[in-house]
């Protein structure tokens, strides 16, 4: 049993504030290619690349949102878990930067080594897979925001063009290149407060320099943020791990965040039709102590963590990729190789889970450390067509290897008081284990279209794929009961088939039907042995091979939706709606025998859609709204856990919205300037299954936030005023599983960061 635990293991003053400070001074900082008197982007004018080739967003037969860079800056979003405010269907669960899991569409599972959202940077996936699952800041990396041209936000499978992970959706942040024609830069820099915290600043800078006349270019973009944190920490009361120690002093704002990190993006273009771009990315990242604070004794309206021991957190990561492009009449050829690594290093309190399994009569400080690798190669090669006549087709094939090693240790302190005391006499250590994960994906995929008349294209795909994967695992001490070691491994394959009907009614109104399959591969289970856990096992109806290995599982995706505009283009009303069928769902198992497994247990059903409005009722005034509904159930009781048939799956909220108004406009002869107020509402959700835990539910909360600036119609500088998180909403954002073991008693719970008031200035050229 104790394995199993173990594995399983003031807004109106602001206001006022605001309004004093922006009487006097202005401007949000814009692109260096956008104005701060221009409205937010028509969303008839983006082009995106969601089906791999250059598309207006109205003609996308994808319920898909975007955003470009002068949109996510009037926005004020600076993190991934930001972008979940504002689009539609979906839910970014964070536990601050660079512990964010990715849901769309309500297709949230905690089991399995896959993610079930694809996530991209340019054509490099980086969404969490294999070992990452088993860390507490398992999930994907936070990129700056720095000279990202846009975000999409693809729902519904993607399985056609993007592969397994794309059960729910896809995400993808797309990248400025260098241009061939033009010196350009900017420098921005910005300050700002947060309360029940402290002082935070960022700067950041990017240059664009030709090298050779309509041959090559480099762009370099670089950044620094430091932000302090909003979470005070008390040492555990010795005689009590549910209550602060008394006697002890307490550290302020100990959950801090520092990030810096360059991007390099080189442009050859030998000749008109070739093009060649290396690029690298690098990006360091350290957190004082994870955003969360403890269930009990802290609370929503106290939060405060009770812990004795650091708990620093470091993320490196870097990747280089080469994208070669050549034009041959009307035949695109892409080439993209990448090499994605990333690092994590934490420190975990375990002090709390020692004193509840072992019964020490005090508290005594234990450290729990975690070291996890990622490293990913990724090779896709693709051509795409531009025929003039009704007939267009996409072909190309894929392959992914990932190597991702894992060490956890809980060694004795120097200090620890029960060192010869038994159980822990016994052994050289309270746990040491080692885990070596791998997978190997090969792809082929097709997709293509045809214009039955002007007005009727219909569109099919397929992706053919193969999935090998492989673990050894050791481990050793007082926890694992001595040492032990196991390798295993599993192989998939698989279809995923896409089909869409598009009707382009007038040029400003589309209606579309989609079906497709999403699918997520199987992996390698740590066997539970037979003479401990046979009977249990065999009980909830598993088979021995079951125990080896836990198989894909899948969805079929039934869509309809509407993209249009009205009166001159002035409102856009695009929304969709989904019927998701999930079935063989990947389910981890708690063993009583204190072991766990993941297994494939019956259905899930998600329904749901979404609603998005621009309105321009004058040129300077632009209204936005967007609506998400989701109800996403589990349709049988899972064995061996909690879940019941009708259970809301976990971390989906039913509901989500988000509005804006922006008023833009020239002020006098020399300055232009805006003001914008932001909204949006998260709905309740549930954390666990088990509605008997004091952490089962979350309840949902609000959010506004207010921007205002102004610079000169003709001027290089920039100046930008905000608040963020006006009436000071607190509002949890995650129950992350414990490296070391999670307790009945208490959960760490991740929270969202209180009002902040800032100043941005900045110099473009």
């Amino acid at each position: 049993m104790r394995k199993g635990k173990l594995a399983s293991l003031s807004g109106a003053c602001a206001l006022a504030t605001l309004a004093a400070t922006l009487g006097a001074m202005p401007a949000l900082a814009q692109t260096a290619d956008s104005t701060t008197a221009t409205p937010i982007d028509n969303s008839n004018d983006i082009v995106v690349t969601a089906q791999k080739r250059s598309e207006k967003l109205q003609t996308v037969p994808i319920s898909i949102t975007a955003y470009t860079q002068a949109d996510l800056e009037r926005r004020g979003v600076t993190n991934l878990y930001d972008v979940s405010r504002i689009a539609p269907s979906l839910a970014v669960v964070s536990s601050g930067p660079g512990e964010n899991n990715l849901i769309v569409r309500g297709v949230s599972s905690v089991a399995g080594s896959a993610a079930t959202v694809g996530y991209y940077l340019d054509d490099t996936p980086i969404a969490a897979s294999s070992n990452a699952a088993l860390l507490s800041t398992r999930g994907v990396i936070d990129p700056s925001m720095m000279d990202v041209s846009r975000i999409e936000v693809l729902r519904g499978p993607q399985g056609t063009l993007y592969g397994s992970s794309s059960m729910g959706g896809t995400v993808r942040y797309i990248t400025n290149q260098p241009k061939l024609d033009v010196v350009e830069g900017r420098v921005h820099a910005e300050a700002s407060g947060t309360a029940h915290g402290g002082f935070n600043w960022n700067v950041n800078g990017v240059i664009n320099v030709p090298l050779v006349t309509d041959k090559m270019a480099l762009r370099v973009a670089a950044y620094y943020r430091d932000e302090d944190g909003y979470i005070d920490r008390y040492a555990i009361n010795p005689t009590n791990y549910l209550a602060a120690d008394p006697t002890a002093k307490k550290q302020d704002n100990v959950n801090t965040y520092k990030t810096y990190g360059a991007r390099a993006a080189l442009l050859i273009q030998p000749t008109e039709n070739l093009s060649i771009t290396p690029s690298f990315l690098y990006q360091y990242t350290k957190l004082g102590s994870p955003f969360t604070f403890d269930g009990v004794p802290g609370s929503l309206s106290n939060p405060i963590q009770v812990r004795d021991v650091d708990e620093r957190n470091v993320q490196k990561s870097w990747i280089a990729n080469v994208t070669i492009k050549q034009q041959v009449g009307p035949i695109e050829l892409l080439s993209s190789s990448s090499y994605y690594h990333r690092d994590v290093s934490l420190q975990d309190d375990s002090s709390k889970v020692i004193n509840y399994f072992f019964g020490t009569a005090t508290v005594s400080p234990v450290a729990m450390y975690g070291s996890y690798r990622n490293k990913e190669f990724t090779q896709e090669l693709r051509a795409s067509s531009s025929f003039d006549g009704p007939f267009q087709v996409l072909v190309g094939g894929f392959y992914h290897d990932v190597k991702a090693p894992l060490a956890s240790s809980i060694p004795y302190p120097s200090t620890f008081p029960y060192r010869a005391d038994a159980p822990f006499s016994s052994f050289d250590s309270i746990y040491s284990g080692v885990r070596r994960a791998t997978l190997k994906e090969y792809a082929g995929f097709g997709e293509a279209s045809y214009k039955i008349t002007p007005t009727l294209t219909a569109r099919a795909g397929v992706r053919v794929f193969q999935v090998d994967q492989g673990f050894y695992q050791s481990g050793d001490g007082l926890f694992n009961g001595g040492f032990s070691e196991v390798s295993n491994s599993s192989h998939d394959h698989g279809v995923t088939p896409k089909a869409t009907l598009q009707w382009q009614v007038t040029p400003d109104k589309m209606l579309y039907a989609t079906v497709s399959k999403g699918y997520r591969p199987g992996g390698p289970n740590n066997p539970a042995p037979a003479s401990l856990c046979g009977a249990e096992v065999q009980g909830l109806g598993l088979s021995p091979s079951q125990l080896n290995r836990y198989g894909p599982d899948h969805l079929w995706n039934y869509e309809i939706g509407a993209k249009t505009s009205w009166l001159d283009h002035r409102l856009t009303v695009n929304g969709s709606a989904f019927y998701i069928d999930w079935a063989k769902v990947q389910q981890q198992i708690v063993l009583q025998c204190g072991f766990n497994v993941t297994a494939n247990f019956g259905k899930a059903v998600s329904k749901g859609g979404e609603l998005e409005i621009e309105f321009r009722p004058i040129k300077q005034l632009t209204l936005g709204a967007g609506f998400g509904y989701t109800d996403a159930k589990l349709k049988n009781d899972v064995p061996g856990t909690a879940a019941k048939d009708g259970d809301q799956l976990p971390n989906v909220p039913k509901w989500t919205a988000s509005g804006s108004v922006e008023y833009s406009d020239q002020l006098s002869d020399r300055y232009k300037g805006f003001g914008r107020v932001d909204f949006s509402y998260l709905g309740p959700a549930d954390f666990l299954y088990d509605r008997t835990s004091p952490f089962y539910r979350r309840p949902g909360f609000s959010i506004f936030n207010a921007r205002v600036g102004v610079n000169p119609v003709e001027g290089p500088w920039e100046v930008s005023a905000f608040i963020n998180n006006i009436f000071d909403k607190k509002g949890e954002t995650d129950l992350p599983v414990a490296i070391s073991a999670d307790l009945p008693t208490t959960r760490r719970i991740a929270l969202n960061q209180p009002r902040t008031i800032g100043l941005g200035v900045g110099y473009r050229f």
